[in-house]
């Protein structure tokens, strides 16, 4: 893992606010130091760039469009991500979005987490 510390940061990429909110606090109490919950592909794009994470939380589809080339930029970066979207998956969607881990919407706070700490431990990449 890419953080110095001994709490891995995740990105938390998600528009719904109580969706959002929910999550972090359950990465919070996970012992996670969580970066968001960032609603827009902008807020997105800046995090990455400001300070790469440890691992990450994707919605497909936020207020201002498509997750994809951030998905790329992540992969890129290598950063670990599942997609937690009510979004289906399908051809039209880049490749590293489908091969990430994926969690449809609602998915229950703690298995998110738990997904994110499975993601954490293989290290897998998208």
């Amino acid at each position: 893992m890419r953080s110095t510390g001994t709490q891995p940061r995740v990105l938390l990429i998600e528009d719904n606010a109580l969706i959002g909110l929910d999550l972090g606090d359950a990465f919070a109490h996970a012992g996670y130091r969580v970066a968001g919950p960032v609603a827009t592909l902008a807020e997105a794009a800046a995090q990455v760039e400001r300070r790469t994470p440890d691992l990450a939380v994707v919605d497909v589809r936020l207020k201002d469009g498509l997750c994809t080339e951030l998905a790329r930029e992540l992969h890129r970066r290598g950063v670990p991500f599942l997609v937690h979207s009510a979004c289906r998956q399908d051809s039209s969607l880049c490749s590293e979005l489908l091969e990430a881990p994926w969690l449809a919407k609602p998915a229950w706070s703690p298995d998110v987490v738990a997904a994110v700490q499975d993601l954490g431990r293989t290290g897998a990449r998208p």
